[in-house]
């Protein structure tokens, strides 16, 4: 009896202990996890989407002013991003995955009121639109395109590895990838299948494009009004002349662009040219071809007609242009007649004989205008 007693108590014990122990041991693995959760890199509040510290805290009233009013801000941007003037150009391949990104965007955020060219600024901006359109078929890029590591250099936050060197090729520290410039934990909440490949890869314009678009229209706001656009682009990189020079490239763009061909790009197709804006009517034509109303250059003096009786001079050796015609003779004076004509005669079944003496040279060969061409330069 009394052994049952002990082993009931030993029981008793060791129940206690286990259901004391659970909590502490529940407790300890969140405490686990948290402390994990803890260890892992994150990035500085308000670093930019590729990985810049904030250079202002916000938008000064006078931008926003220029902005609502529609000013040209192209005019007071940095001397590397003033907007040239002309028709301007972007690679297909590229300018197909902002278009597409749009198109998606209207579908799934209709507030968001995205427009593509907003996209190609950015994409100008941080990656000159893919180095100039250098991407594949599938839209990929040929060559990783990488920012500075961030290792907290002048303007750059210090952002340890968080993805095992698997987007950025670094185990050490953080950089910015593929054509929009993401660094790899804004990436991870961010990614995007643009092409509906089944694959999310920053390193692909449609997949970076959509996953932009993504990251601009997650504040909630209106972007066709050009206020809450500024701030969506102020929310991508705190800086003001960041979101002068994107809105700048963003207006050009809207106004018309041409795609031009990349290194190796998406065949055209009906969509891309459809989505395309054609260029304004005030546009100067494009470079090599001279104003409609330049008058024609002139061509050389023509030689003078050879002298009455006396044959053409031949060209000269080397030459292929032929000499004129010559000059026609002079007419000869019709023979006298001996009888007046009178209109009481029946006509006569003979032709009547020409003013002129038949001859046996044939008609001179008929010329032309020489063609002549704008001089090249």
């Amino acid at each position: 009896m009394g052994y049952f007693n002990r082993g009931e108590r030993f029981t008793a014990v060791t129940t206690g202990l286990l259901v004391a122990l659970v909590p502490a041991l529940a407790l300890g693995g969140d405490a686990l996890v948290e402390s994990v959760e803890r260890a892992a890199p994150q990035p500085p509040p308000d670093v930019a989407i590729n990985g810049e510290l904030p250079v202002e805290e916000r938008l000064s009233p006078e931008f926003l002013e220029e902005v609502r009013n529609g000013e040209d801000l192209s005019e007071r941007a940095e001397p590397a991003d003033q907007v040239p003037p002309g028709p301007l150009g972007i690679p297909g391949a590229v300018l197909a995955a902002y278009q597409r990104a749009d198109r998606t965007l209207a579908g799934t955020t209709p507030g968001c009121g995205l427009h593509w060219s907003v996209l190609a600024g950015i994409g100008r901006i941080e990656s000159h639109h893919a180095r100039s359109g250098r991407v594949d078929a599938d839209g990929r890029t040929l060559a990783p395109i990488l920012g500075p590591r961030l290792s907290g250099g002048p303007g750059m936050a210090a952002i340890r590895d968080t993805d095992g060197a698997a987007l950025d090729g670094d185990a050490v520290w953080d950089r910015a990838v593929g054509p929009m410039q993401f660094i790899p934990s804004t990436w991870r909440s961010q990614a995007a299948d643009g092409n509906a490949d089944g694959i999310r890869d920053p390193h692909n314009v449609f997949d970076a494009a959509l996953a932009a678009g993504r990251y601009l229209c997650s504040g909630g706001g209106d972007l066709r009004d050009r206020t809450q656009l500024a701030a969506a682009v102020f929310r991508y990189n705190h800086s003001q002349a960041y979101v002068r020079n994107v809105l700048a490239w963003a207006d050009a763009y809207a106004r018309g662009v041409m795609p031009t061909a990349g290194d190796a790009t998406v065949p055209p197709s009906a969509e891309l040219v459809a989505f395309a804006r054609p260029l304004p009517p005030e546009a100067p034509p494009p470079p090599g071809v001279p104003p409609a109303a330049a008058p024609p250059p002139v061509g050389p003096a023509p030689a003078p007609a050879p002298a009455p009786g006396r044959p053409p001079a031949p060209p000269p050796p080397g030459s292929t242009t032929p000499p004129p015609p010559p000059p026609p003779p002079p007419p000869s004076e019709p023979p006298p007649s001996s009888e007046p004509p009178s209109s009481s005669q029946p006509p006569s079944s003979e032709p009547p004989p020409t003013s002129e003496p038949p001859t046996s040279a044939p008609p001179p060969p008929a010329t032309s205008a020489p063609e002549t061409t704008s001089p090249t330069g």
